[in-house]
This record gives structure tokens, C-alpha cells and sequence, in this order.
């Protein structure tokens, strides 16, 4: 692409590169205009010798269609890609669900070209329907078509960039534990927080139950929310988890089940614990569930609730971002306002 001042008279054929105004300081002609003949005497009258262009060469894509073939090369299942023009192509999801971004990919594809630009929200982002999550940008009015062919050809060997996995409908059980005196206030913190996060995500609470704080106790409900087929298991206690040898960590050993990770570079929710029941995810929960604020529950429940089989490396790998805003209500914030 040529990109510079020229005659006006040359401009012919050629597209705009800046907004002109006119001698009544209006906008006169726009940039990306296609600048035609009857233009030419309309800018001379208007005080024009020359302007500034882009001419596109035979080999290059004009911006509008690069961004679209880039957008289409990158986009994954529940992604839709509308292209409006100014060399821009939308990627919007189709579905509720977290986002997927190869991140690694994206970097690749960003170091093509510096005229090709790709910016996406942040992996793991929960996301709803018609949700922007990926914005393509051709910088200059057109781009050598080689550079989108490797787009294409590198999207085509190793797939997509961005995805979207659906949120899949999940009957949720909550077990709650302690002593019987504490019954109601731990009915009463626990369980509102967490039904009004099951619900947003699309799935359902389907039980309640209240049990003694207790290996036994916990063993016991855990076997019979297996029986009853539930889709993911909470476990929220009186006393947090401090240790793989807990209370509930040594009940869902004893239950069948396994330990995937304990303990989370995330605050608030560094006591989690994350495990699993045959293919059941089963989350130990730190006490800042009782919380309405965001907090490392509400990191992994959109993507337990899609079906994804979280690990260690998972967890670990959130320690990026994972300072969280503080809850203030919790027994040991971590600034006290009155130093």
C-alpha cells in the first residue's frame, strides 16, 4: 500500500486518508472516501492542492475484508462474527458461558502483522449471549493479502482462538455443616449467596441439607447426593478447610471420592478445596461464599457448570489477577481503616 500526499488531481481512484472540512468549517469529505472525479473541483474550490491518500496495491486487501477473513479464521463454536466496516470484524457469543481464548495463539497472531490487531476479553470471563469478546482492527486502509492467508493457514492447523462453552442446566446440592445450635444463622448465610449464583448461571439449587460438622456426618450426605445424582456438590462448614487432613477433606477421601487441589492463589478464597466424587466436582467452600461480592466461587462455578474438569494446573494458573477486592465484613480484612 503507497500512503502519503499527492496532487489533488491524482487523488482519483484513491481512498482518503484524513477527514477535510470545508472553508465553512464543515466536514467536507470523510476518510476511507473513495475520492472520484466530480471531488476534484470540489476540494480545489475549497482551498485543496493536495491531500493525503492510501492506494491500495493489486496484492493487498482493502481493510473491511481483511478484518472480516481474520474474524472468521479466529472465531470457535458459539461465535458469531459480523464485520460493519472501518476495518473492524465483531465477535460476539451465542451462548452463555465462560470464555476459551488460546492465549498463546493470540500472541502469535497479534506478531503477524502490526496492521492485524485482535483484542479479547480476558480468558474465563463468564459471558452472555451477544456479548462483545473479541474485537478485530486493520489498522491501515488495506493489508497485503499474504498476511491474512497466514492467519488463516495457522487458524486451520492449530484452531480457533476464542470459544465459548455452554453453561449446562445443573442440579446443585449444598451441604452445610455444624453444630445444631448454629443451624439457622448458617442456613441463613450460606444458602441465599450461593442460590443466587446457581440460579444466574442457569442451573438450579435442588437441595439443602444441614448436617453435623462431622467426617461421618459429611460421608453420609456426600454418598447420598451421589445416589441422587447431583450434578456438583458444595460443602460449606462452620470452620473453614485449613488442612488436606480436614474434617472435609477427610470426608470426601472417606466417601470414594478425591482431593483435585487445596488452597487457591486467590483472595478472597485461598481455603478452597477443589475435589471430586467419581465425576462429580465437589467444592470445599472458604467462608467467603456467604458473600454477594466477587470471589473465587465465582471464578470456577461457570466453568465447573460447563462441564470442564478443573485441575491443579487450573487452579494454580489463577494466581495472575487473583487479588481480588477485599470483603470487608471478613474476620481479618486485609487493611485495617483506621492505620
Amino acid at each position: 500500500m503507497k500512503f502519503g500526499p499527492v496532487a489533488v488531481d491524482e487523488a482519483v481512484g484513491k481512498i482518503l486518508a484524513h477527514n477535510l472540512v470545508g472553508l465553512d468549517g464543515k466536514k467536507l469529505l470523510g476518510k476511507g472516501h473513495l475520492v472520484s472525479q466530480d471531488n476534484v473541483e470540489t476540494l480545489r474550490a475549497n482551498g485543496y492542492s493536495s491531500v493525503v491518500i492510501a492506494a491500495l496495491d493489486p496484492t493487498d486487501l482493502g481493510e473491511n475484508e481483511a478484518a472480516r477473513r481474520v474474524g472468521m479464521a479466529i472465531a470457535g463454536p458459539n461465535v458469531r462474527v459480523v464485520a460493519p466496516g472501518v476495518g473492524r470484524a465483531n465477535l460476539s457469543a451465542e451462548v452463555d458461558g465462560p470464555l476459551y481464548v488460546n492465549v498463546p495463539l493470540l500472541h502469535r497472531f497479534n506478531s503477524i502483522d502490526e496492521g492485524i490487531t485482535i483484542a479479547t476479553l480476558r480468558e474465563h470471563t463468564p459471558v452472555k449471549t451477544r456479548t462483545l469478546i473479541t474485537l478485530v482492527k486493520i489498522i491501515p486502509f488495506g493489508i497485503p493479502a499474504a498476511r491474512v492467508e497466514d492467519v488463516e493457514a495457522i487458524a486451520r492447523e492449530f484452531g480457533p482462538v476464542v470459544s465459548v462453552r455452554p453453561l449446562k442446566p445443573t442440579a446443585v446440592s449444598l451441604i452445610i455443616s455444624g453444630p445444631e445450635r448454629a443451624r439457622e444463622r448458617l442456613l441463613g448465610d450460606f444458602t441465599p449467596p450461593v442460590e443466587q449464583r446457581i440460579q444466574a448461571l442457569g442451573s438450579s439449587l435442588k437441595s439443602v441439607n444441614f448436617v453435623p460438622h462431622t467426617a461421618e456426618a459429611i460421608v453420609q450426605a456426600l454418598c447420598n447426593q451421589q445416589a441422587a445424582e447431583s450434578g456438583l456438590i458444595i460443602l460449606a462448614g462452620i470452620s473453614a478447610i485449613i488442612d488436606r487432613d480436614d474434617v472435609v477433606p477427610t470426608a470426601l477421601r472417606q466417601a470414594g471420592g478425591s482431593v483435585s487441589h487445596f488452597g487457591a492463589p486467590v483472595d478472597p478464597g485461598s481455603l478452597l478445596m477443589l475435589g471430586y466424587l467419581g465425576n462429580i466436582p465437589v467444592i470445599g467452600a472458604p467462608g467467603c461464599i456467604k458473600s454477594y461480592k466477587t470471589n473465587i466461587i465465582d471464578w470456577i462455578l461457570p466453568r465447573l457448570l460447563a462441564g470442564e474438569r478443573l485441575t491443579h494446573a487450573d487452579l494454580i494458573e489463577m494466581g495472575h489477577g487473583g487479588l481480588l477486592d477485599d470483603i470487608h465484613d471478613r474476620p481479618m480484612p486485609r487493611e485495617n481503616s483506621e492505620d
